[in-house]
């Protein structure tokens, strides 16, 4: 198995889970889709990393239990603080603040979302990535093609969301 494809694979796939996940959270209590997202491109790479992240570490370290639980709280909130604070910081633009919610930290990660991180990465990691490593392994080949395929794709939408984010603190500052 190539990791990096397997990598790659898993990255994509849960970024386009987590893209689902806050389309029908977002229907759900505000009864309306986000339109609004860093990339244009129905994937959230957040998911994508903090699940990658975690995938590594189980299979690689054999974690279970405790340890993963703890894993699957740690990873994700950090990576949604660095998200949060890197788009806010750095392309001066907020899209959560949970400064209203008890238990946040400068507004980017909170304990109620943080836990609802945890019990999602576990479901994940533990029942769900089972089925998504059985079927990238029954078409390892394909899937690398596609793979490829999507993040050529995710990359043009990453550097497009650059120049579309440039020109428009361009024209803010004018």
């Amino acid at each position: 198995m190539n990791l990096l494809f397997y990598m790659t694979f898993n990255f994509i796939i849960y970024s386009f889970i987590g893209w689902i996940i806050e389309e029908v959270y977002s229907y759900v209590t505000v009864k309306k889709i986000k339109k609004e997202g860093f990339l244009k491109g129905p994937v959230k790479p957040m998911y994508g990393i903090a699940s990658t992240i975690l995938i590594l570490y189980n299979q690689i370290l054999d974690i279970d239990g405790i340890p993963l639980v703890l894993l699957c709280f740690l990873i994700p909130t950090t990576v949604e603080y660095i998200s949060g604070y890197v788009l806010k910081h750095v392309f001066n633009k907020a899209y959560w603040d949970y400064s209203n919610l008890k238990y946040n930290i400068h507004g980017f990660v909170t304990l109620r979302f943080s836990l609802y991180w945890t019990l999602l990465s576990f479901i994940g990691v533990y029942f769900l990535q089972p089925a998504v490593y059985n079927i990238y392994k029954a078409s390892e080949k394909t899937l690398i093609i596609g793979a490829c395929f999507f993040s050529i794709i995710l990359t043009i939408d990453f550097f497009l969301t650059l120049r579309n984010v440039k020109k428009n603190t361009f024209l803010t500052q004018r």
